[in-house]
C-alpha cells in the first residue's frame, strides 16, 4: 500500500489539475443544462435593478456577491455551486452532480385545487399577499425606514411629499421623525411644522374677522362673517383629518368645527329661503337658472357634507346619515360626491341592501379609479 502511494505521489498534482478541469467542464455543462429551469422575465430584471440600487452604500465585496446571486445571473450561481461542490469530493461528486442536475430539471410539484366558491374571512389576514402600488408610491414608507436607502433619495421623496400635504403623505413623513439621521429627521419636522403654520395662519385671518365683528371694532357683513365661519370649520377639520392635531386636541377641534358649521348653515339656509321667496314674489319660478341660488345650494350642501364626515369620524352614524341625506337633497342633480359617504354610513350600520342601491344610482362613480372596483363588487353582491 505504501508503494502504491509512493508510485502515485509524483502524479498527484497532475491528477488534481485534471480534476479541476473536469469540474469546470461539468459545472459549465450543468449551468447550461439548468438554464431553462430559471427563466428570467423583464419584471424580475427590474426587481434586480431596484435591489442593486438599495445596496449602493455597501462594500464592494458584498455588492459583488449580491450581484452574482441575482436571478438573471443564475448560470453563474449554478456554475460556482457545482464547481465548489465537486472540488473536495472527486468522482463521487461527479455522480452526485449528474443526479442533482437531472432531478432539478425533471422535478414537478403537485398542483393544489383551491375551492373558490366560498370565502373564509378568518384567513384574510394571512392568505393575501402584500399589495403595493404599481407606480412605486406604495414603497415610500419602506424607503423612509430602510437603513440601506440612500439619503439623497429620501430627501427627494420628502420634497415630493411636502408639495402635496395629505393624511397619507403626512403619515409617511412622520416615520422620518424616528430616523437616526439628523438631516432626515429635521426635514420631517420642518415639513410638519410648515403644514401646521400654514393652517394656523389661515385660521388667524378668519378668527380676526369674527373677533372684530364680535367686538364691533369693524362691522363686517353677514356674508363675510358666514364665509369666515365656513372656512374656519374646514380648517379645524383639516387639522384633524391630516392628523396634524395632537390626540388630546382632536375632540376640541371637531367641536370647534361643528360650532362654526352650525353658524354657517344657519346663514346659508336663510339665504336660500330668502332667494326662493324673492323669486316667488317676482314670479320667476325657474330656479335652475338662478346662479346665485344654485351657488347657495352647493355651498349649503358642502356644509352638511362636512358635518356628516365629522359625525362619522365621531362614530355618530345616525346623525351623519341625516347630514348626508340633507346634503344629497340640496343638490339632487349633482349628488355623486355625497353618495359614497352615505353608502359608507349604511355599510357601517349593516344596511347592505341600501349600500348596493346607492352605489348603483351614481353612474359617474365608475369613473373614479379608487371606487370602480368597489362598485363592481357591489353590483354582483
Amino acid at each position: 500500500m505504501d508503494n502504491f502511494f509512493i508510485f502515485y505521489e509524483k502524479y498527484i498534482l497532475t491528477i488534481y489539475v485534471i480534476h479541476i478541469i473536469l469540474s469546470i467542464i461539468l459545472s459549465y455543462g450543468v449551468s447550461i443544462y439548468l438554464k431553462g429551469r430559471y427563466a428570467t422575465t423583464g419584471k424580475e430584471i427590474k426587481k434586480d435593478k431596484v435591489r442593486i440600487e438599495a445596496i449602493a452604500l455597501e462594500g464592494s465585496l458584498f455588492k459583488l456577491l449580491f450581484k452574482v446571486s441575482l436571478r438573471k445571473n443564475n448560470r453563474i450561481t449554478n456554475f460556482l455551486f457545482i464547481f465548489f461542490f465537486n472540488l473536495p469530493i472527486p468522482i463521487i461528486g461527479y455522480i452526485a452532480t449528474l443526479w442533482i442536475s437531472w432531478y432539478l430539471k425533471h422535478i414537478t410539484y403537485e398542483k393544489k385545487v383551491i375551492l373558490t366558491n366560498t370565502l373564509n374571512l378568518d384567513e384574510f389576514a394571512t392568505s393575501f399577499l402584500k399589495v403595493e402600488r404599481i407606480f412605486g408610491e406604495g414603497s415610500l414608507g419602506d424607503l423612509m425606514t430602510s437603513p440601506y436607502a440612500p439619503k439623497a433619495k429620501k430627501l427627494k421623496a420628502l420634497s415630493s411629499l411636502a408639495a402635496h400635504i395629505s393624511p397619507t403623505n403626512l403619515k409617511i413623513v412622520k416615520q422620518t421623525l424616528m430616523s437616526t439621521d439628523d438631516e432626515i429627521r429635521m426635514f420631517g419636522y420642518a415639513i410638519i411644522n410648515k403644514a401646521e403654520k400654514s393652517l394656523n395662519q389661515k385660521m388667524n385671518v378668519h378668527l380676526e374677522i369674527l373677533e372684530e365683528h364680535k367686538k364691533g371694532i369693524k362691522v363686517h357683513s353677514e356674508s363675510v362673517v358666514a364665509h369666515a365661519s365656513k372656512e374656519l370649520a374646514y380648517l379645524y377639520w383639516e387639522m384633524v383629518y391630516t392628523e396634524l392635531a395632537h390626540d388630546s386636541l382632536k375632540n376640541n377641534f371637531l367641536n370647534q368645527s361643528i360650532h362654526y358649521l352650525e353658524f354657517s348653515k344657519e346663514y346659508y339656509n336663510g339665504k336660500i329661503e330668502k332667494l326662493c321667496v324673492d323669486k316667488s314674489l317676482a314670479n320667476q319660478p325657474d330656479i335652475d337658472n338662478d346662479i346665485e341660488l344654485q351657488d347657495a345650494y352647493k355651498t349649503c350642501s358642502s356644509l352638511y357634507l362636512l358635518m356628516g364626515r365629522i359625525r362619522m369620524f365621531k362614530k355618530e352614524y345616525e346623525q351623519a346619515k341625516t347630514e348626508f341625506t340633507i346634503a344629497q337633497e340640496l343638490t339632487p342633480n349633482n349628488d355623486t360626491f355625497v353618495l359614497p359617504y352615505l353608502a359608507e354610513v349604511y355599510f357601517l350600520t349593516g344596511k347592505y341592501s341600501i349600500v348596493k342601491t346607492l352605489l348603483g344610482r351614481a353612474k359617474t362613480l365608475e369613473m373614479n379609479a379608487t371606487l370602480y372596483p368597489i362598485i363592481q363588487q357591489w353590483k354582483v353582491a
